[in-house]
C-alpha cells in the first residue's frame, strides 16, 4: 500500500455523501481514497475513475459496469463493493473499508519475514475462500497481491482491491486461473519470504529456499504457478480443497496452537552448529527461542513421517503402487505415504465418465507398477466426463450465458460479436455446439452474441462519402450543417453518437457537415449598416435557420450573446444564436455555450468530444432552449 500523499481531490465531497481523505493508491482503474460515508457514519474506500478516462465512454461503461457486478459478491473475507455514481466530472465505486495492516506492511519493511507453512496455508485457505465465492459468479480478481490482503485484529485475512479496469483487452484478461497463480506466488512469498514471482518458463518452487519443506507443500505451490494455466487448479474452490488436506496432515507447532501469527524472521546467518547447544534460557550464545523455529518445525515433520511409518526402519526394497482409483485424494496420499518410500505425490486433473468428481481416476504409473524411494507418483482426479449436454442459452444475455455454460462444466468458452437486425445488443443468437448437443468440455463452447452495428469515425470524409460509408452498413443518416472554423466546407465536422457506439440496423447517425469558416467581413457589414448580423434572429430565418449558429461575440466563453440581455435570453424567452456552433475539437469548460442544430447548450463541467445531444445520458449539456 503506498504512503498516503496530498491529492487535489482530499476533502472533497461526492453526491453530499463520501467525503474524500488521504490518497490510499493508483492503478488502472483509478485513485483510491480513504473516505467518510456521512449517511451511515463509517469509514469506506472510494475507487475515483482517472480524469483522463472521463471522456473514453468505453472505460467509463466498464468501470461503471464492473462496480454494479462486484456489488452483488458478498463474503466475509471480501471488501464488498457498496455503491457506484457520477458526481458531474467524477465518476466513482464505493467499497468497504478494511482495518488492519496489509500483509505487504508486514512482510515489507526491515528483515525478510516468514510464516510457519500452517500458518502460512491457513492465510492462503482464508484468500482461497473469499475468492471462491467471486469465482462462483464468474469473476476473477486478476491483482491478487500482498497489498490486496489485510490481516485483521483476529488474525483473519480479507481481500481486498477488486480492480474495476483492466490494462489488458477483455479476450486476454485475467481468469480464475490467473487468481490461482497469484495466490500461489503469495503462499511461496509467505513460506519462504522470497518475493519472487512466477513467471513464463518455470513454476514456484519453496523447497529451493527450505530443502526440508514437506513434499506436499512444495507441489502446491509448483501446481498452482504452473506456465501452462491448464495443469494449473481451475479455479480458488479447487486450490482451497488441495490447500486444506495439505493443511489437515501438517503438524501444528505451539505457535500454531496458540494462534500466533507473527511472521517468523528468516534465520541467514546463523551457524550449523550454534543450534546444538540452544537451550533457550537466555544466557550468553544460547539461540532465541525464535530463531529455533525452523528447527521446531523440521523435527515435528520428521516426527509426523516415523508416526506415519510405524516407527519402523525404512525398508530398502520397493513396493508396488496400490489401486487408489475411486479415492479421495487425502486417502490415497495416505495409503501411499504408508508404503515410506518417500514418494512425491503430485496432482492434476483428467475426465472420468466413472469416477466421482475430485476422486482419483487415474494415476501415473499405473496401479501394481514398481517404485522405488523418491518416485514421483501422479493423482489424477476426476473433472467429470468430458461431453456434457449444452444448455439453452439463446435468448439471455451474454454473462448469463458464461454462468449457465461453466455451471453445465464448460469451462473454455468463446465469444463472437455479430450483427443482428432483430435482438438487442449482448443477446445471445447461437451456440457451437448447439442447443441440447454434445459438448466436449476439452473445447471451446463458441457463443454467437448480436454486437449490432458500430458507428465508423466519420470526421474528415465528404458528404457523399459518409452517407454511403453508413448505408453500406445497414444505418441511417441525418445532416445538420454549421460554420467550422478549421473544417473545409462540406467535410463532416462532428457526428452522433460518437464512433465505437453500438446501434441497431437501421438506426440514425446524424452528420454535421461544415459550411466553412463564418463570414465575418460580411457580418461586419450588415453590423454597420443598422442590419441584423448573421447570428441574431430575424423574421426571414426563423431564429437560426439551418442551425449555422456562428462564434460572434460570444465565442466558447459564452460572451453576452449580442441582444439576449444580462441572462443570455432574448425578449422572446429564445435563447440567442449568437454563440459559437459546437466544435468536437474544442474543450469546454463550466458554463460555455455552444450552438448546435438551432438550440444553445451549456456545459455543467469541462467536456471535450460529446455534442449537446448526448446530455440526457451523460448529464453534460443543459438544453438553454431553442434559438
Amino acid at each position: 500500500m503506498e504512503t498516503p500523499t496530498p491529492d487535489p481531490l482530499s476533502g472533497r465531497t461526492l453526491h453530499g455523501r463520501y467525503v474524500l481523505g488521504a490518497r490510499v493508491r493508483s492503478g488502472a482503474s483509478g485513485t483510491v481514497y480513504a473516505a467518510q460515508d456521512l449517511r451511515e457514519e463509517r469509514a469506506v474506500a472510494v475507487t475515483v475513475l482517472h480524469p483522463w478516462l472521463m471522456g473514453n465512454h468505453g472505460a467509463v461503461h466498464a468501470f461503471l459496469g464492473r462496480a454494479q457486478t462486484l456489488e452483488a459478491v458478498a463474503h466475509p473475507g471480501l471488501a464488498r463493493v457498496l455503491a457506484h455514481g457520477r458526481d458531474e466530472a467524477y465518476v466513482y465505486a464505493v467499497a468497504e473499508y478494511l482495518p488492519g495492516e496489509t500483509l505487504a506492511e508486514v512482510l515489507g519493511d526491515g528483515e525478510t519475514l516468514r510464516y510457519s507453512p500452517h500458518m502460512a496455508l491457513s492465510i492462503v485457505a482464508d484468500v482461497l475462500a473469499a475468492l471462491d465465492a467471486a469465482h462462483r459468479l464468474g469473476i476473477v480478481h486478476g491483482e491478487i497481491a500482498p497489498d490486496k490482503v489485510v490481516m485483521d485484529d483476529g488474525g483473519r485475512a480479507r481481500v481486498t482491491g477488486f480492480p474495476l479496469l483492466f490494462d489488458a483487452a477483455e479476450d486476454a484478461g485475467p481468469d480464475s486461473r490467473t487468481d490461482v497463480r497469484d495466490v500461489g506466488a503469495l503462499l511461496h512469498r509467505l513460506m519462504t519470504g522470497d518475493s519472487a514471482v512466477a513467471d513464463e518458463t518455470r513454476p514456484l518452487r519453496p523447497s529451493a529456499a527450505l530443502p526440508d519443506l514437506p513434499p506436499d507443500l512444495d507441489m502446491l505451490v509448483a501446481n498452482a504457478t504452473d506456465p501452462n494455466p491448464r495443469y494449473r487448479p481451475r479455479d480458488a474452490g479447487q486450490y482451497l480443497t488441495l490447500v486444506e488436506q495439505v493443511m489437515r496432515s501438517l503438524p501444528r507447532t505451539d505457535r500454531d496452537r496458540e494462534g500466533d501469527t507473527r511472521p517468523i524472521p528468516v534465520v541467514t546467518d546463523l551457524p550449523v552448529e550454534s543450534a546444538a547447544g540452544a537451550d533457550g534460557d537466555g544466557r550468553s550464545g544460547a539461540v532465541p527461542r525464535w530463531r529455533r523455529t525452523p528447527v521446531l518445525v523440521a523435527a515435528g515433520v520428521l516426527v509426523l513421517a516415523l508416526f506415519a511409518a510405524g516407527w519402523a526402519l525404512v525398508p530398502e526394497g520397493g513396493a508396488a503402487l496400490p489401486d487408489v482409483l475411486g479415492s479421495d485424494p487425502e486417502a490415497a496420499e495416505a495409503r501411499l505415504a504408508a508404503l515410506d518410500l518417500e514418494l512425491v505425490v503430485a496432482f492434476d486433473e483428467t475426465y472420468s465418465d466413472t469416477e466421482a468428481v475430485g476422486s482419483v481416476a487415474d494415476t501415473t504409473p499405473d496401479a501394481g507398477a514398481e517404485l522405488e524411494r523418491g518416485d514421483e507418483v501422479m493423482l489424477w482426479l476426476s473433472a467429470g466426463p468430458q461431453f456434457a449436454e449444452v444448455p439453452d442459452v439463446v435468448g439471455g444475455t451474454e454473462n448469463e450465458a458464461r454462468d449457465a455454460l461453466r455451471t453445465a462444466g464448460f469451462t473454455h468458452i468463446e465469444v463472437v460479436q455479430e450483427h443482428s437486425s432483430e435482438e438487442a445488443p449482448g443477446t445471445v443468437l447461437s451456440t457451437v455446439p448447439a442447443t441440447g448437443e454434445e459438448g466436449d468440455r476439452a473445447e471451446a463452447v463458441t457463443v454467437h452474441v448480436s454486437e449490432g452495428v458500430i458507428v465508423p469515425t466519420l470526421l474528415g470524409m465528404g458528404r457523399e462519402e459518409a452517407g454511403e460509408a453508413l448505408t453500406g452498413l445497414g444505418l441511417v443518416f441525418e445532416v445538420a450543417e454549421a460554420h467550422h472554423g478549421t473544417a473545409p466546407e462540406g467535410e463532416v465536422a462532428g457526428q452522433t453518437p460518437e464512433p465505437g457506439t453500438i446501434l441497431p440496423e437501421e438506426g440514425v447517425v446524424t452528420l454535421t457537415v461544415s459550411l466553412g469558416p463564418e463570414p465575418e467581413d460580411e457580418e461586419t457589414e450588415e453590423d454597420e449598416a443598422g442590419e441584423p448580423g448573421e447570428g441574431s434572429p430575424s423574421d426571414d430565418d426563423g431564429g437560426g435557420g439551418r442551425g449555422e449558429g456562428g462564434r460572434g461575440d460570444g465565442g466558447r466563453d459564452g460572451g453576452d450573446g449580442g441582444d439576449r440581455g444580462d441572462d443570455g435570453w432574448g425578449d422572446s424567452g429564445a435563447a440567442s444564436c449568437a454563440v459559437a456552433a459546437w466544435d468536437g475539437g474544442i474543450v469546454y469548460d463550466t458554463g460555455d455555450q455552444v450552438n448546435y442544430r438551432g438550440r444553445v447548450y451549456e456545459a455543467r463541467w469541462w467536456i471535450q468530444g460529446v455534442p449537446p445531444t448526448m446530455g440526457e445520458e451523460w448529464g453534460v449539456w443543459e438544453d438553454r432552449g431553442s434559438c
